[in-house]
């Protein structure tokens, strides 16, 4: 007697469930490219703006959504330390400066006998900061920032977000990456959602509702969208 042949299931597309995704905000690292420096720097040269234009629209899709999610970053060259700074109160970047030369004083990072520019501070909503410290890095170099931002993309936002949700504020974000797009940023949502398949599917999405994915004309649609509303309305 013939054994029967065990006929294997079609794995199902993966599907967005989320219906509180409410944006996202990107770079594309083929632009990025236009800044390439070629000797190695003492400082930082791009990091940190990439981040902070990168946040600034994160904070224009969460306050368009009102949702209370205000963040910055904040690059102290002197003492080697680049931060998200987070508050639920937009505020100005001056501000943002002194809270964190604050906040380091305060942890012992800075003396506090060290006298520093003074910068006034009227924001009342800052809840914190996410640091990198870079005391170990000596050179920067064009290829290791783009490495950096990646990095810092992906990870620091990850306390940032546990920091808003322990002040009862409901913002939802991820560091993401779309390397064959050449294109990495942040997702936002107003309901939690799996970050490690929701997050990154969103993004292609997000990517391709806006003409800026780059599709093979044989590649077929992976993401059913659950949603009886557009998810990018």
């Amino acid at each position: 007697m013939a054994a029967r042949k065990r006929q294997s299931k079609a794995k199902l597309p993966i599907a967005i469930s989320n219906t509180g995704f409410i944006g996202a905000t990107f770079a594309d690292q083929d632009e990025l490219m236009k800044h390439e420096y070629y000797f190695s720097r003492k400082s930082m040269q791009i990091t940190h703006h990439v981040l902070d234009g990168l946040l600034q629209g994160v904070n224009c899709v969460f306050e368009e959504h009102g949702v209370p999610a205000y963040l910055s970053c904040v690059y102290l060259p002197k003492y080697k330390k680049m931060g998200l700074v987070l508050s639920t109160r937009s505020f100005r970047q001056r501000e943002g400066i002194g809270y964190f030369i604050n906040y380091l004083k305060e942890i012992g990072h800075i003396d506090w006998e060290e006298k520093t520019k003074e910068y006034e501070i009227h924001n009342t909503g800052f809840i914190g900061v996410v640091f990198a410290d870079l005391e170990k890095i000596e050179r920067f170099t064009f290829e290791f920032e783009m490495k950096l931002i990646s990095k810092f993309v992906k990870e620091l936002v990850i306390p940032a977000k546990e920091l808003f949700l322990q002040h009862h504020v409901k913002a939802y974000i991820s560091g993401v990456e779309c390397s064959d797009q050449h294109k990495l940023g942040f997702v936002l949502s107003v309901k939690p959602y799996d970050e490690r398949k929701e997050a990154d599917l969103y993004f292609k999405e997000y990517l391709k509702e806006r003409g800026f994915y780059e599709e093979d004309e044989d590649e077929q649609e992976l993401v059913p969208i659950h949603t009886k509303w557009s998810l990018f309305s």
